[in-house]
Order: C-alpha cells, then sequence, then structure tokens
C-alpha cells in the first residue's frame, strides 16, 4: 500500500497554522507507522526539497519525491503526478486537493473563515477558497476537521455529506524549554522594547481584518487609560487589511503602547510568551486556534472570543468576550489586570484542558481513518 503525503505545507519559512499542522501530523504519521511496523510505502510530494530531519530510528521510512513547479503547484503538478504515478491513498494536510486525484484522497479543512468575514479576503482567495472546499465535500473520500463548529460549517454551506466528515482535533505539545541564558533573554526582551518587570499583553497570528484587531487595539486604547504601565506587542506577518490596523494605531496615538515586530522566530515567539502578562485572541472566526493551546502551555490568563470554535477548545479555561464589542473586550482586559485571583483560576483550568489535546492522538485518529 502507498500512502502519499503532500507536504508542500511543511517548507515554508514563516508558518501560520495550516503549516504548523502539516508538519507536526505528517511527523506524528510517520511515527505511529514506525510503532505499528507498518509495510505501507510512504510518498512525500514536494515543490522543492523540505531540509527537514526525521531519523528512521524514530519515523516511518518515506520518500521524498520533489515536483517543482512555479505556479499552482497543487492544481496543475501534483495532479499530474497522481495521473501519472498515483498512490494508493493521497492525504493532503490543507484542504485544497488536486484536480485529479486518486479515489481515496482525504484531506483537513480547517476552516471556512471566509464564509463569515468575506471582506477579510480579495475576490480571488474568496472564490478560490470557496471553489476548493465545494469541491472538496463533492469529490474527497473522506474529510477531516478540527472541530464539531467546522463540520456543522461543511453542512450547512456545502450540503457534506455527513457520513465523511470526521472530527479530529489537532494537538499541542508541551514546548520544548530552550536553553537561554538570562542576558539573552534579557537582550531579546529589550528588542521588542520590553524592560523587565513590564506587563504586556501578547498577540500572535496574521495582522489582518479576520483576527478583529481592529476591535483589540480599540479596547486596548481604552484599557491604556487606566493601566498606562501596560504595552501591546501583535507579533505575526501583515495580512489583508493591515492598513486598517495602522490607522487605528495612528488614530488612537499607540505609537508609544504597541509594537508590530512582524513575524517571530520560534526562539523570540518562546520568551515572550514566557514573560507576558496576559494573552489575547479575539478572533472572528477560527477553525481551532493554536494561540489557544499556546497560552495554556505558558500558564498565561487568555482573553478570547466567545464563539463556538473557540468555547470547543477552551472549556471553561478562558475570559470570554463578544469579539464583536470593543467596550466587553476593554472591560475583559482590565478585569484580568486586577484580579490576580481570576488570572491564577484560569492559568489551573487551562493547564488543565491542554492535557486533552495531543499530536500523539491527533495522528493516531488521522492514521485511522486514512487506513479505514
Amino acid at each position: 500500500m502507498i500512502l502519499g503525503i503532500d507536504a508542500s505545507r511543511m517548507i515554508s519559512e514563516a508558518s501560520t497554522g495550516v503549516e504548523f499542522y502539516s508538519r507536526h501530523i505528517i511527523e506524528g504519521i510517520l511515527r505511529e507507522l514506525k510503532r505499528k511496523k507498518s509495510a505501507a510505502v510512504v510518498v512525500l510530494y514536494t515543490p522543492k526539497k523540505t531540509d527537514v530531519i526525521l531519523p528512521q530510528n524514530e519515523f516511518h521510512s518515506f520518500e521524498e519525491r520533489i515536483i517543482p513547479f512555479p505556479r499552482f503547484w497543487t492544481q496543475i503538478r501534483l495532479s499530474y503526478e497522481m495521473i501519472v504515478n498515483p498512490p494508493d491513498i493521497l492525504f493532503v494536510p490543507s484542504h485544497v486537493i488536486p484536480l485529479y486525484h486518486p479515489r481515496k484522497t482525504v484531506t483537513m479543512i480547517h476552516d471556512v473563515a471566509f464564509k463569515y468575514t468575506r471582506e477579510a479576503y480579495n475576490n480571488f482567495q474568496y472564490y478560490y477558497l470557496n471553489f476548493a472546499a465545494w469541491f472538496t465535500c463533492k469529490f474527497a473520500y473522506k474529510i477531516l476537521v478540527p472541530s464539531n463548529a467546522v463540520k456543522q460549517d461543511l453542512m450547512r454551506f456545502y450540503d457534506c455529506d455527513v457520513k465523511k466528515i470526521f472530527v479530529v482535533p489537532h494537538g499541542m505539545d508541551a514546548p520544548k524549554m530552550i536553553e537561554i541564558s538570562e542576558n539573552r533573554e534579557r537582550e531579546i526582551l529589550m528588542r521588542f522594547g520590553i524592560v523587565s518587570g513590564m506587563f504586556y499583553i501578547l498577540f500572535i497570528g496574521r495582522l489582518e481584518a479576520k483576527k478583529n484587531l481592529l476591535r483589540l487595539l480599540g479596547a486596548f486604547a481604552e484599557f491604556v487609560k487606566k493601566y498606562s504601565d501596560y504595552k501591546m506587542l501583535l507579533c505575526g506577518k501583515r495580512g489583508i487589511g493591515f492598513e486598517k490596523i495602522w490607522g487605528v494605531m495612528e488614530n488612537n496615538g499607540l505609537w508609544n503602547k504597541v509594537l508590530l515586530p512582524g513575524y517571530i522566530d520560534e526562539e523570540e515567539k518562546h520568551i515572550l510568551l514566557k514573560n507576558c502578562g496576559i494573552v489575547a485572541f479575539p478572533s472572528l472566526q477560527e477553525g481551532f486556534g493554536f494561540p489557544i493551546l499556546e497560552a495554556f502551555h505558558y500558564k498565561k490568563p487568555l482573553l478570547t472570543s466567545d464563539i463556538l470554535t473557540v468555547r470547543e477548545v477552551a472549556g471553561d479555561a478562558a475570559y470570554f468576550v463578544n469579539p464583536y464589542k470593543e467596550k466587553e473586550i476593554a472591560a475583559g482586559l482590565a478585569r484580568l489586570a486586577s484580579n490576580k485571583k481570576l488570572r491564577e483560576k484560569l492559568v489551573a483550568a487551562g493547564t488543565k484542558q491542554a492535557k486533552k489535546f495531543k499530536w500523539e492522538a491527533s495522528a493516531k485518529k488521522t492514521l485511522k481513518v486514512l487506513m479505514s
């Protein structure tokens, strides 16, 4: 049996949620196949070399098939590969499957946020994502989703057959504690304008409209009038609607209170999460939400959106706000900043909740769907 996996998302230098998932689920599948002593032949399809080192004493052996192509790699080059050298099963970790694909093609649809936040996407992005979701619902053999909320969305928007949808939550293992000297840690914090003892609110994700950063900044502008010792860091690549974020910064005079450092590497993320006071994640729509589990693992109080998906992942371990009400977000930040017992309660609940999401469990469930 040949298991083909689209590994194109493993090679992104500045990874977001989908890339993060792709890397960990592929590694998890290869670990599980190794544990089961499977005879399956695994082929990883990529447009260029991944430079990922997966030692055979820990991972199932695989062939990395490099098939370069300049644009529309999935729909043209991967489709052609499926015609000339089809695997028995194809797994696509992101929801865009090739036009030509094996009958047993399984994919993960992470969300259909574009259906809720149309303004956050240009026309090409919206119609491409909408077509891809429809095409997947109609022609994929099985579909994985990270939450029941996404399952309901597929049934609602695309009349997807419920029998082909399988809920497999993402994982998040405890972060490896990077060995960093106090001087190095201090140096990194100073790079972000943070000195010892300073309080700051942290957001990590793409800087775009659907992440609700306009309201978060408006809420912070109100919050900081009373809590003037706080700063805010919005860390991530710029996305659609960033110019509006810039405008809110200017209109509220937040340049000395808010830092936008762009994409941060793993060392920087580790230090910023370790030292922040509050993690803010007031997204308008999510399929899962990795920053939720990151906050739990780093034992930080989380302010987040009161929406179905987030409730499903966070349980009762977060401070929930209506993401459309700026005053409620500001009040939530103020309550977390002023109430130590509440922060401690949320951290304890978050530590417990995080244990429910492991990559090993996600990989086992994914592999079971693939092989059934």
